[in-house]
């Protein structure tokens, strides 16, 4: 598993199976790529390496905002959000907030083509992912590995 940054893009994570997966700051959280349903790419996220999600990539557009946790790590805390990519490619921009407190933007990588990641450090409760298109889908972020 690689990161290109070309340009101004976002930052890509390109697709290597087969991996333990790619650790995602000093954090509890990691992804990994694997083989879904007829040969589709699908996206595992974990905790401490215990599987939180399995996202599958989807003809049609899936979840903008698929989920959000937060935890705590080496006495830091970091939050992580993620989804499929809208309509067009375009991750979304991704806000964290505190007690209806803006956090601000975070940045996003766009997983495999197809969906994103956001990871910030600090205790947030509510994630915001807006499309380029304008719909906005938000909720409400649940603690580690809880279902």
């Amino acid at each position: 598993m690689t990161m290109n940054n070309p340009g101004n893009r976002p930052t890509t994570l390109d697709l290597d199976y087969g991996t333990d997966g790619l650790p995602l700051l000093d954090s509890p959280w990691s992804v990994r790529f694997a083989q879904g349903t007829r040969g589709r790419t699908a996206l595992e996220v974990y905790n401490l390496g215990v599987l939180l999600d399995v996202l599958v990539a989807q003809p049609l557009a899936g979840d903008v905002l698929r989920g959000a946790r937060r935890a705590q790590h080496n006495g830091r805390a970091s939050v992580l959000a993620w989804g499929h990519l809208p309509p067009g490619g375009e991750p979304p921009a991704v806000t964290f907030s505190q007690r209806h407190r803006l956090a601000g933007r975070a940045e996003t990588v766009v997983a495999a083509g197809e969906f994103w990641i956001a990871t910030v450090e600090g205790c947030f409760d509510r994630v915001t992912a807006s499309a380029a298109d304008g719909s906005v889908r938000s909720e409400r972020i649940r603690a580690g590995w809880s279902r």
